[in-house]
């Protein structure tokens, strides 16, 4: 017997309930060992239920499930429909940043609704973060990866209890904050491997271009103007265009720069292939605190370890893992259930980690 958490949307008449099933209020909805049937899932589906434990006996469909099939518990029609949608945005702001990059005039209107447009599509922001994991294309370049990070930023300023009118600027400014690429050589961002010294100052060029060019944005705020030249500022004044230090860094540059750092870290690259979010926020933790502030990384980091919490890993020993709780002294390190067995990675003699997110 296997017991793995499903989805809703792919449960099925015959499977047997692992555990007690509660709605969002406490109310006990199914007894353990209950076998479904239609009338009790769509009992689930009407309290709101994401998930649900089951059992699998070896006459199960779902018994023998590895990296891909459980990969597939996911909704794929939702998949598929996020897929396109992500597309068609990444290719307005392809169009949108290009035209800037032209000379064209365009309304800070017409960027703000890109992001904003996805984020609506989903109940919880766990939602978004898991469907955004799914969906990255294959080569993440400027335009998915300013798409990402706006889509990044929007979750952090809910997470920081931003306003409305923050939250929009924001997405905004993290869709507009590598503008500034587009005066640099495609050739050169793309390079694989080591930049050189120089080639290295040419690319930092592209925070002050980009600030340029936000002339030609119609309603540009300061806000959204400062994010894209002050993106790479570090609160210790090791980051450029000016070397700022943390009082004189806008909070806006401050939670673009941790969207930046985690979307460029979780993506492939032309010189090397995405790290899994785990091993992102142990680097995050062990390298950036005293360089990126200490709030804004601390919420971001509580909360991104959360949002994996029920999803499945795979570890470097090859075990499907289920993280069930995040380590609060060690984000990195979760406790996760194999079978019936809970693994706490903290403290595991055998130094298993988190390989890839499932």
């Amino acid at each position: 017997m296997k017991v793995i958490n499903l989805p809703t949307s792919i449960l099925k008449p015959g499977m047997a309930v692992y555990e007690d099933v509660y709605n969002t209020m406490g109310v006990l909805i199914l007894n353990k060992d209950t076998v479904l049937d239609r009338w009790q899932i769509e009992k689930i589906y009407a309290n709101n239920i994401d998930k649900v434990r089951v059992k699998l006996t070896e006459d199960d469909r779902l018994y023998a499930v590895q990296g891909e099939e459980i990969a597939s518990v996911y909704d794929l029609r939702k998949i598929r429909n996020f897929k396109e949608k992500y597309t068609a945005k990444v290719d307005e702001v392809t169009h949108i940043i290009k035209e800037i990059g032209r000379g064209a005039y365009v309304d800070v209107q017409a960027v703000n609704q890109i992001s904003k447009h996805i984020i609506k599509e989903f109940n919880t922001v766990s939602e978004v973060i898991n469907y955004l994991h799914l969906a990255r294309p294959l080569d993440d370049y400027t335009y998915s990866h300013s798409l990402n990070v706006s889509l990044m930023s929007i979750i952090i300023a809910k997470w920081l209890k931003l306003s409305d009118e923050e939250t929009d600027e924001i997405a905004t400014a993290g869709l507009l904050h590598d503008i500034g690429k587009t005066k640099i050589s495609e050739k050169l961002l793309l390079k694989p491997g080591r930049l050189t010294n120089s080639e290295y100052e040419e690319i930092k060029k592209h925070t002050v271009l980009g600030y340029m060019m936000m002339d030609n944005i119609k309603d540009a705020t300061a806000n959204i103007k400062y994010s894209v030249l002050m993106h790479h500022e570090k609160i210790d004044g090791s980051g450029y265009p000016i070397g700022a230090l943390d009082e004189s860094i806008p909070l806006f540059s401050k939670i673009i720069a941790i969207a930046d750092i985690y979307d460029a870290m979780t993506s492939n690259r032309s010189y090397r292939n995405r790290m899994c979010p785990f091993e992102v926020i142990k680097n995050f933790e062990m390298q950036t605190f005293g360089k990126l502030d200490t709030r804004v990384l601390t919420v971001f980091l509580k909360n991104i370890a959360n949002s994996y919490i029920n999803d499945f890993v795979e570890l470097n020993s090859g075990e499907m893992c289920e993280i069930v709780f995040i380590n609060p002294n060690r984000i990195w390190q979760p406790i996760v259930r194999f079978g019936t067995d809970f693994i706490d990675l903290s403290r595991d003699n055998y130094n298993r980690f988190i390989k890839t997110i499932i």
